[in-house]
């Protein structure tokens, strides 16, 4: 429907500063690309009220990672990267990216068709959270597959994704007072060859988890936590 400011006649009606006649003020103002552009450098200095950033965008900036979607990643890291050189030329900050690493999630699709309100093929995730909680909706995105592909949505992955939990919580009540009750043991202590096998796979899939970890591959980070629960 347009500028809204333009059905604002109280607003656009004003004299003119220079010759005091009859005058209107302009209503096509910027858009969000133009604030939504530079605002991660207002974080890092949200309360100066005299400038637009101050010198603390060159401690906290650039931001180690960048995350987002394909369609929203294409156009606002253009547009970021092109406003903080802009700010940079002007003396406003002095980086020359804003963002160090980039990963770009896939589709999030239902029926081999990606979610849509237009299309009325999207899944509530509050309705989720009512019925499993906000940790198993997290938990099935993130194990559904790697973050760069697109994730078809499957309710029977969500209730399995509840099961783990459900797993790892009666596992962790069970045996909660065990370890305290043992006392300690001195670390060079020599283990049951059972036990030590056991020791080795967790410490594998955990070495395996926190490689898989640093390269966002957080599906395969989850494998390894079934794995190490498996072996437990």
């Amino acid at each position: 429907s347009g500028s809204p400011l333009a059905r604002m006649p109280e607003w656009y009606d004003t004299p003119c500063p220079q010759c005091g006649g009859a005058a209107k003020r302009e209503n096509d103002t910027k858009d969000t690309y133009a604030e939504s552009s530079w605002y991660f450098l207002r974080y890092a200095c949200p309360d100066n009220h005299n400038a637009m950033v101050d010198e603390r965008v060159n401690y906290w900036l650039p931001a180690d990672q960048y995350i987002g979607g394909i369609e929203h990643a294409i156009l606002h890291l253009l547009y970021s990267r092109f406003y903080t050189r802009l700010m940079r030329d002007e003396g406003l900050v002095a980086i020359d990216e804003p963002f160090t690493n980039l990963l770009t999630q896939g589709m999030v699709l239902k029926d081999g068709t990606k979610m849509s309100k237009s299309k009325g093929n999207t899944v509530d995730p509050q309705a989720l959270i009512e019925q499993y909680g906000a940790d198993t909706a997290r938990l099935f995105t993130i194990f559904a597959s790697p973050p760069e592909q697109s994730l078809e949505w499957a309710d029977s992955g969500v209730e399995g994704a509840y099961r783990f939990l459900k797993r790892v919580w009666h596992c962790a009540r069970q045996f909660q007072g065990e370890r305290k009750n043992a006392g300690a043991t001195h670390a060079s202590a020599k283990l049951p060859d059972a036990l030590a096998a056991v020791r080795r796979e967790v410490h594998v899939n955990l070495k395996q988890a926190n490689y898989d970890f640093q390269k966002h591959q957080f599906n395969t980070v989850v494998s390894a936590a079934m794995k190490i629960l498996n072996a437990l």
